[in-house]
Order: C-alpha cells, then sequence, then structure tokens
C-alpha cells in the first residue's frame, strides 16, 4: 500500500494514497469533516474534559487534535477496525502524543468505562450507540453526537426515520432543521430512560452532517424539564404556513396538513456557550491565528457559523423565501429588507432561510 503524509493544523498524518475520496479512504482520513474537527477542538479546549473517547477513530487525527491541546486528559481512540488501529497508533508516534488505542466493538467499549467526553462520529446513523454513551458519560461530562444520515432526517426517507429515531420526518421548506432537531430529540429521549437530561450546548448543520453536543445532567426533574418542549408540528405543503400543535386544516389555504409527531422545539444551542466559543477563537478579527479563515466546504468563517446559530435561538423553525415565494408566487426580495421588515435573524441552516416570530402570512405581505 502506498502511503502519504499529510498535515492538519499540528497533527502529521499517514494515510493511504487516494485519488480522490471514497468509501474506502473515508475510514482513513475525510478532509471534508475538518472544519467539525477545528470547531470541535475549540469546543473540547473549553470544556476541559479529563477522560476522552473518541469511538471511531480512523486514522486518529480527531483523537490526536484533542490530546495535543489537553496534556493532562486521558484521551482513548477505538476503532473496531484492526487494520484502522493500526494507522491510528502509528499516527500517535508519529505526532509524539500519549493516548490510548483500542481495538473493541464502540458499545463494549464504553460500557466498561466511564468518560467525561464521548465523541460518537460513525460512518451513517449513531443511534446504534446512545444507550451506551449514557451508561458510560459521567454526570456533568458531553456527548458529542454525529448523524450523516440527513436523508432520512430531513424527509427524503421518513419511514427509516421513523425507525431509526422515533419520529417520521417530513419535506418541509425548513427539512434541515427538522433533521437537527429529530436528532436532539432522539439523543433527548435516550439519555431520559436513565434519568438524565441531555441539555443541547451547541449543535449545527452542514450540507452532509448533523452534528450536537450535549451535556449531562442527572435528574428525572431535568429530563422531564427537556421533554415538555416537545410537541407535535403541524404544516402545509401546498402554502408554507406551519403552526406548534395539531391543526388538521390550514389556516391560511385551507388544505389539509401534514403532522410532524412530537419533536424537540427549545433551544438547539446555548447563547452563553456560543459567546465562550466565540471568545476562546478571539471572535472574527484574531480567528486566523487560530484556525484558518475559510473553510472549503461552507466558505464561512467560524465565527460567522457561530453567531449565527447563536443569534437565531428563542425563534421559531425557519423559513426559506425562496421556497415560500415558489409555492405562492412571489418574487424574493434582498434580504436585508426582509430582515428588518420581519424583526427576522439570519439562520444557518440556509442562505436564503429566515428566522423570524412573524406568521406567514406577515411575510408574504413583506414581499408584496
Amino acid at each position: 500500500m502506498k502511503l502519504q503524509t499529510i498535515k492538519e493544523r499540528e497533527i502529521k498524518l499517514s494515510i493511504p494514497v487516494e485519488e480522490k475520496l471514497t468509501k474506502r479512504m473515508d475510514v482513513f482520513y475525510n478532509p471534508e469533516m475538518k472544519f467539525d474537527r477545528d470547531l470541535s477542538e475549540v469546543i473540547v479546549k473549553i470544556l476541559k474534559p479529563k477522560k476522552i473517547c473518541d469511538l471511531f477513530c480512523a486514522s486518529g487525527v480527531r483523537g490526536l487534535r484533542y490530546a495535543s491541546i489537553l496534556e493532562d486528559s486521558e484521551v482513548v481512540l477505538n476503532d473496531k477496525n484492526p487494520r484502522v488501529v493500526e494507522f491510528a497508533r502509528k499516527n500517535a508516534e508519529l505526532n509524539k502524543l500519549k493516548v490510548r488505542i483500542e481495538n473493541k466493538d464502540a458499545n463494549k467499549l464504553v460500557l466498561e468505562e466511564r468518560f467525561d467526553f464521548i465523541d460518537i462520529d460513525p460512518f451513517g446513523s449513531p443511534i446504534y450507540f446512545l444507550d451506551s454513551a449514557a451508561k458510560s458519560i459521567r454526570i456533568g461530562g458531553t456527548v458529542a453526537i454525529t448523524a450523516t444520515d440527513t436523508a432520512p432526517l430531513c424527509g427524503t426517507s421518513p419511514l427509516t426515520s421513523l425507525r431509526r429515531y422515533g419520529i417520521k420526518s417530513l419535506r418541509t421548506d425548513f427539512s434541515k432543521e427538522i433533521g437537527l432537531r429529530i436528532l436532539i430529540s432522539a439523543a433527548i429521549r435516550n439519555f431520559a430512560k436513565y434519568d438524565l437530561a441531555f441539555k443541547p450546548i451547541f449543535s449545527y448543520y452542514q450540507r452532509h452532517y448533523f452534528r450536537i453536543f450535549g451535556k449531562i445532567e442527572r435528574g428525572a426533574g431535568r429530563a422531564d424539564k427537556l421533554l415538555k418542549q416537545f410537541s407535535y408540528f403541524s404544516y402545509c405543503q401546498k402554502c408554507g404556513w406551519r403552526k406548534e400543535g395539531i391543526s388538521e386544516k390550514c389556516e391560511f389555504c385551507g388544505r389539509k396538513t401534514n403532522l410532524i409527531q412530537e419533536i424537540y422545539l427549545g433551544n438547539f444551542a446555548s447563547k452563553e456557550f456560543c459567546n465562550q466559543i466565540l471568545k476562546e477563537i478571539g471572535g472574527s478579527t484574531e480567528i486566523d491565528k487560530i484556525l484558518p479563515p475559510k473553510v472549503k466546504e461552507t466558505g464561512t468563517h467560524i465565527s460567522s457559523l457561530i453567531r449565527r446559530v447563536r443569534d437565531e435561538q428563542n425563534f421559531p423553525l425557519y423559513f426559506d423565501i425562496h421556497k415560500l415565494c415558489k409555492l405562492n408566487k412571489k418574487q424574493p426580495k434582498k434580504m436585508v429588507i426582509l430582515l428588518e421588515k420581519l424583526e427576522g435573524k439570519r439562520t444557518h441552516f440556509s442562505e436564503t432561510g429566515i428566522k423570524t416570530k412573524k406568521n406567514l402570512e406577515d411575510i408574504l405581505e413583506s414581499l408584496s
């Protein structure tokens, strides 16, 4: 096998040579997830967990980056694939970083030990590992969860979503936010079974994955507080009207509505924690000193994403202006004008999306 040595930030990696990213190479190193690794490193630096588990370590880059910034923490890199584990071991030696390498089934490993931070980043759905994580995470610890099965979560395969996550997804003009909230809902319900609260501190969507970070608190009361933020959601696919709760008939066009099962409608990020992240990276003025100024997959600064996620909390689900215009035969207007008229905020889910507390009628009037 021909190998190449690459570098991600300060971490050197020995990986197989491939002309392009394939599923086989994805096992070793996925450059498209660099944005997430950059952001996750900042979050871990803030949290300072004493014992970390990178449950699906692949090349080891994620866990090695954690180890490089937390010298006093124990970092465990695990993967079931023995071939992959050898690469992780060699990369740890290459960077002279002290980590523990394990070659175990993911569920078996976390059931054997207790951790302060568990990173669940599998290929596909993370749902199969949440029960074990709930039994392994220490109180006050954090569980980071990545889901790459965006098609089921966003409404393309609603029955798959129902089967995996317990909620039937639906195609809407805000499908990306529905997908994120389905993932959060599944996590909250899973941890609640053990009288634990999975409290979202930061969550976001990128073009091929969802990522959520939850702080774990003990107590049925805390878990119930999150469950009280679940509700049914009614949506009209004809005009884009929506309303929290059960409404069989659209109040705007009179058509029959679609019902989204009870889903978490609370904040998916903590504004306070978002500010901590911004403080850590020095805002937009000093971000170049810590992280690359632009990320290929989004073309934006990490600080810009953090600000958008922070500012869109305490708002209902977003409206996609272009899709609403298409449904209601309207012409889009400049976003800056709409934001002012609707007292809204931009959303990180879509460049044509807007967060506002105004209703559909107000939005369509602003487009007239």
